[in-house]
């Protein structure tokens, strides 16, 4: 049992979801590290990551990066191939394709500070927006 009622569920074994994903994947257009590195530029990805794709929870097995989302049913991973990473999705939500697509409006944007973002509430939900993004929904709790 969660000790929050906002905390995402258990996903389990990853080598589980990964079963279930086609056996042969696409040449992934960011890398992992993007996100994963040790630098606040990372740490501020993974937020914008985590607003592309809110329900992915993320693992690391080996060199191998597993996305995984109970809620819908979908995963993705991430490997590494004769030198360039492969991902591999499956499910109703590709969820590297989403979080690809953020990395790329980012790049596109000029790699904007996390400075420059704004956060707007309203009756309609909370968006995270910036002049040259298209605007990222975040959950509530």
């Amino acid at each position: 049992m969660s000790a929050r009622t906002h905390a995402a569920p258990a996903f389990g074994n990853p080598a589980h979801w990964a079963a279930g994903l086609p056996e042969t994947g696409r040449a992934a257009r960011h890398s992992p590290e993007r996100i994963t590195a040790g630098t606040e530029e990372a740490f501020h990805l993974r937020f914008l990551a985590q607003c592309a794709a809110p329900d992915a929870q993320m693992t690391t097995v080996g060199q191998a990066l597993h996305l995984v989302d109970v809620v819908t049913g979908s995963a993705a991973t991430l490997t590494l191939t004769e030198g360039r990473w492969e991902v591999r999705e499956g499910g109703p939500v590709r969820l590297w394709e989403r979080i690809e697509c953020v990395l790329t409006a980012y790049d596109e944007a000029g790699r904007p500070e996390p400075e420059t973002f704004t956060l707007h509430v309203y009756d309609g939900g909370q968006h995270l927006r910036h002049p040259r993004l298209p605007g990222l929904p975040l959950r509530r709790p």
